[in-house]
């Protein structure tokens, strides 16, 4: 068996066509939709995406950016105003806005992780340019999303605050979950899994580096293919567990990513949906439309 043909084994290459470039987001149809809209009750809604500062709302990997933001124009600078006719006193503050793609509250496109030469549905990682970007499988190439939700908190299934770092969720963890809360997982859910990796960042003193996590395992990934989700959010940094499942590099994100067509939301704010006991809901995520990028802040919304 070549390497390649090892990435398409159980994989949805090729099931909406040799051309696609979202994967399981397909799965999210009108219906789907309308099913999502069935689950509002109270109309309440939660903001998941965290606070964007240098530093305070979760760890930053080395090879990542602190955000910045840098003053264009702000009361100092009145007078320049004075050019386009502006009274005296009058002006407008204004900044430059300095993100990284993959910081805090962010969204992976099918682009950014690569396989044995591979993206997503065989796509060859020669269509990635440094100066263009993902020609293929791009955070351009999703739109709005808006679909049902389900929400599993595995600490509170686990009855702890937050799940020991480094331990890895099986797919048994989730049926567990979704059972003990009561709630039914469908093809083209977002699924939204809290493992409390937030709580205990902040319990270690806002340690600036990246710390070991709780996370999906290679055996979850049956769970997620199983049941068709289309999307998979986490409040950790990387869904997978950190140490990786059999010290494997990336071997969830190649599952999800590359196999799946998984898209996946990382380092979101789930502590409201738990405090409220949230399970099922509607939400929906609008990436940045920036040609060729690999990801997306994003600051989803849920409504439930």
């Amino acid at each position: 068996m070549s390497e390649t043909s090892s990435l398409q084994e159980g994989s949805n290459w090729g099931r909406w066509g040799a051309d696609d470039e979202r994967g399981a987001l397909n799965l999210i149809t009108p219906d789907v939709v309308l099913g999502g809209v069935q689950e509002i009750k109270t109309g309440k809604v939660y903001n998941l995406g965290l606070p964007i500062a240098r530093q305070g709302s979760a760890p930053i990997f080395d090879f990542r950016n602190k955000p910045q933001r840098l003053t264009t124009t702000n009361p100092a600078d009145v007078d320049a105003f004075l050019l386009y006719g502006a009274d005296p006193g009058v002006g407008s503050n204004e900044d430059v806005l300095v993100l990284d793609s993959h910081g805090l509250s962010h969204m992976d496109a099918l682009s950014h992780v690569f396989a044995q030469g591979s993206l997503y549905n065989g796509f060859s990682t020669d269509t990635i340019r440094t100066t263009e970007g993902a020609q293929r499988c791009g955070i351009d190439k999703i739109g709005g999303i808006a679909s049902r939700g389900v929400f599993l908190d595995m600490a509170k299934h686990f009855g702890v605050d937050f799940v020991e770092p480094g331990y890895i969720i099986t797919s048994a963890d989730l049926e567990g979950a979704a059972s003990s809360q009561g709630v039914t997982v469908k093809a083209g859910d977002i699924l939204l899994i809290r493992v409390g990796f937030l709580d205990y960042w902040h319990s270690m003193g806002d340690t600036p580096e990246p710390i070991g996590q709780a996370g999906l395992g290679m055996d979850a990934v049956n769970f997620i293919r199983d049941h068709d989700v289309a999307l998979v959010g986490m409040d950790n940094s990387a869904i997978e567990s950190i140490p990786f499942d059999n010290n494997k590099f990336l071997c969830v994100h190649i599952e999800l990513l590359v196999k799946l067509g998984v898209h996946l939301l990382e380092h979101l704010n789930l502590n409201d949906l738990a405090a409220d006991n949230v399970g099922e809901c509607f939400v929906t995520i609008a990436p940045l439309q920036f040609i060729g990028a690999s990801g997306s802040p994003i600051n989803p919304i849920v409504v439930a």
